[in-house]
């Protein structure tokens, strides 16, 4: 079945749109949370970061033709990443978007650390694109 998608371009085209839409959902929700958190929205604004993170994340594991489903894929593949690249710091970056996912349920992190990390998270996702 897999080389038939293949010999017909359909596994191909379905990579391209999952890349495609992640690409966009990622750069949205990131926009989205620079507005939240200048609304002072910390929970959704955490939350907002932590799914553009793992969007990029799986956006470069789709063209690897790997579908990343769970946050154990996501950073198994951020390690790989990591080991591969000889840049620890994906790793350091994936672990602050974690955090920022914690703190959607945990409602912990003061305003600063918050814009603090929405840094990182930008300084993950710029360096996830030199993968594509």
């Amino acid at each position: 079945m897999r080389a038939k998608a293949e010999a017909t371009g359909y596994l191909q085209t379905l990579r391209k749109f999952d890349q495609n839409a992640s690409q966009e959902l990622s750069e949205k929700y990131l926009e989205e949370a620079k507005e939240l958190l200048s609304k002072g929205d910390l929970v959704q604004a955490s939350e907002k970061l932590w799914g553009a993170s793992a969007l990029a994340v799986k956006r470069i594991g789709a063209e690897k033709g790997l579908k990343l489903e769970e946050h154990g894929g996501l950073w198994s593949f951020v390690n790989l990443l990591a080991m591969q690249s000889g840049d620890k710091d994906l790793t350091t970056l994936f672990h602050v978007a974690n955090s920022l996912h914690r703190n959607f349920y945990e409602d912990e992190m003061k305003r600063e650390t918050v814009e603090i990390a929405a840094k990182n998270i930008e300084q993950l996702i710029t360096k996830l694109m030199r993968f594509s």
